[in-house]
């Protein structure tokens, strides 16, 4: 019977240490406080150079926020740019990089504790220019309220081509020349292309001379120009010649640093222009130029594989 007792005493042990265990504990009360989402929402911007004169800004592009909320502990911002969204602290300088005036929807979220948030949104207009070498305005137009007037060298060799572009895919490294095919001399005689004329003046306005047609991809016509695309086969996969009058519009500089580290200028059109043949591209790069002699490039979607094209114009003798 020693043994049953020594058992007896041994479960009687462990009953009490365990009852004594809960008896101990004391209950635990978490509170997380105040979770209300934050309120009173405000976004304030500030455009750079905004006068009643200048009611988008000095060209400079820069916008100063302050935002504003009770119980609010950041910011989520989209600057609706297409730059990313990012938390940033109550107050950011922005400087927004598309030419021209461009209108901006702004979305603001304020988080609060516990990640509550409200959201608030405002619309901005906000002018941009871009600082252009003035040699390269005075080669581009001969600072000529009348313009200057340049063709594609059909003579050349490479008066028109191809290359990849940037952030390809499919790992072909961008160059900055036609190196993928050249168009010999007036290798696409018959296309419409080569009895264009584009007219650039120092007031900011393009002529385009079609000769009564154009020369480019058919889808690009399709959504950019005609959706009826009246014309022909341009002879090789979607290549299209479109019947299409002469236009006139504004253009205005851009600039770019290439993946080989050199800062170009660009000529951006307001909406239908572009050089040579027709890619869907309204942003011509260039490479070269000189009084009477340029060397362009249009890509039309980076970051995809789609080709880049290039073409080299003269100077139309006066």
């Amino acid at each position: 019977m020693i043994i049953m007792r020594t058992k007896i005493k041994t479960i009687a042990l462990i009953f009490a240490v365990i009852l004594l265990g809960f008896t101990s504990c004391k209950e635990d009360n978490y509170s997380l406080g105040d979770l209300s989402a934050p309120t009173d929402l405000t976004i304030t911007a500030d455009i750079a150079g905004k006068t009643d004169v200048l009611p988008n800004g000095d060209g400079s592009g820069i916008v100063n926020f302050t935002f504003n909320a009770k119980n609010a502990i950041s910011y989520k911002v989209d600057f609706g740019d297409g730059s990313a969204p990012k938390v940033y602290p109550a107050t950011k300088s922005k400087k927004y990089g598309k030419v021209g005036t461009k209108h901006y929807r702004v979305m603001v979220t304020a988080i609060g504790k516990g990640g509550s948030t409200t959201s608030l949104i405002k619309e901005i207009d906000v002018y941009y220019a871009f600082n252009v070498d003035p040699a390269i305005v005075t080669m581009l137009t001969g600072d000529s309220a009348t313009g200057k007037t340049w063709m594609i060298d059909s003579d050349l060799n490479g008066n028109l081509g191809l290359g990849p572009g940037p952030d390809r895919p499919d790992g072909n490294a961008e160059t900055f020349d036609a190196t993928w095919f050249k168009v010999g001399p007036n290798g696409k005689a018959g296309k419409g292309i080569y009895d264009d004329r584009y007219t650039f003046t120092n007031t900011k306005v393009y002529t385009h001379v079609t000769n009564g047609d154009l020369y480019g991809y058919k889808w690009a016509f399709a959504r950019d120009f005609d959706p009826a695309t009246p014309g022909v086969f341009g002879g090789y996969g979607s290549e299209w010649i479109l019947d299409y009058p002469d236009y006139t519009e504004g253009f205005d500089f851009d600039g770019e640093k290439g993946s080989d580290g050199v800062d170009r200028t660009i000529i951006t059109f307001e909406k239908l222009g572009y050089c040579g043949f027709f890619n869907g591209s309204h942003r011509m790069m260039i490479i070269e130029i000189t009084d009477t002699t340029m060397y362009l490039r249009a890509t039309s979607d980076p970051g995809t594989n789609d080709a880049t094209w290039y073409v080299r114009l003269k100077v139309v003798a006066p």
